[in-house]
């Protein structure tokens, strides 16, 4: 049922914004709008209206117990935004495709964006979503150069995890509306109260069975890897990885003016191991002097397995590290439609 009598989108469209903030019949949207010429991002900006757009039901209503009544003058936890937002960021891109608004490959596009970017954080060995949703305040809110290392986005991962979640219903001939009917009726029935996490598990439970409810409460309370492939395998996709033999130091970069600084450094990677820190700045490497523009030409300039001499500035200090160079990762390039009326009827 549609829960208002007037809803209004107060969108702006400037440059560099992206974002949204969810309220009862409305929502505050920002965009860019220069880039909705461009078809991938207008595709975007769809998902983001149609993520706080499924708000108003998702989290203005059904909502976790910890969420509503406020307390404004304090932090309020919850270990539950793996639902209020997780599906949500499951949702808004399925509604997308479901009204017809893009295309199945449009789709399937950005599911290869959100797993190569789950793929690429070493935080999700460390962060459950239950854990990553109880310390939002003091990690998605507050990020640091580590953040990365050490958590996960429960709007990514629980997004992932509910389109397993998806396929999973799929398979016995359900699917995700079905849950959205269990939380929407619940809400209905005691509309002042929200609600726990063995609600919510129950209820897959009852739309699907009791291992679908095990392997789904698995996913959300450990860091086990998730077998995301083998869903879409199922449902007539296969993953197309690719492999690369480039160059690469394993750590995120930022610059001022020529000179360039480690951001990041990626837990495991050849830098990490070699000792080099976030904060430090590179200022030469086998004596030749690094900058800005050397940065694109690393595939070129360095070779994979090899030690080289760099030169640090580390908080006033000079001082040489050896560094071993390592390779990319393997990212994933794309997901290939082997069945296209299987996979269409799986996200129907």
């Amino acid at each position: 049922s549609v829960p208002y009598d007037n809803y209004t989108f107060m969108t702006h469209f400037k440059k560099g914004l992206f974002g949204g903030l969810e309220h009862k019949n409305s929502t505050a949207l920002q965009f860019d709008g220069r880039k909705l010429k461009n078809r991938e991002m207008y595709v975007n900006w769809l998902s983001l209206v149609a993520h706080e757009y499924f708000h108003t039901w998702n989290v203005k209503r059904i909502r976790p117990i910890e969420l509503g009544p406020f307390n404004y003058q304090e932090e309020n936890y919850t270990r539950l935004h793996w639902l209020t937002e997780g599906l949500t960021s499951f949702m808004d891109e399925l509604f997308v495709l479901r009204s017809g608004l893009c295309t199945l490959e449009e789709y399937l596009k950005m599911q290869t964006k959100n797993l190569n970017r789950y793929f690429s954080i070493p935080g999700k060995k460390f962060h459950s979503l239950e854990e990553s949703s109880f310390n939002a305040w003091i990690k998605l809110y507050r990020p640091d150069e580590n953040s990365n290392n050490s958590s996960i986005s429960y709007y990514l991962k629980g997004g992932l995890v509910f389109s397993t979640l998806h396929f999973e219903l799929k398979n016995i001939g359900k699917n995700i509306n079905l849950l959205l009917e269990a939380l929407w009726q619940r809400y209905l029935e005691n509309p002042d109260v929200g609600m726990t996490s063995g609600e919510v598990l129950d209820m897959i439970e009852t739309v699907g069975n009791k291992d679908i409810r095990d392997r789904f409460e698995t996913k959300i309370n450990t860091t086990e890897d998730i077998d995301f492939e083998t869903h879409y395998h199922n449902s007539g996709m296969q993953f197309l990885w690719e492999e690369s033999n480039q160059a690469d130091f394993g750590v995120d970069f930022t610059y001022e003016n020529e000179n360039v600084f480690v951001s990041k450094v990626h837990l495991d990677g050849h830098a990490y191991k070699s000792g080099l820190n976030a904060g430090d700045e590179i200022i030469a490497i086998d004596n030749m002097r690094f900058s800005q523009k050397d940065v694109s030409d690393i595939p070129t300039l360095f070779e994979v397995d090899k030690v080289y001499t760099f030169h640090i500035s580390r908080l006033g200090t000079l001082f040489k590290l050896d560094v071993m160079v390592g390779k990319k990762p393997r990212v994933l390039k794309e997901i290939i439609v082997v069945d296209k009326e299987k996979a269409q009827k799986v996200f129907s």
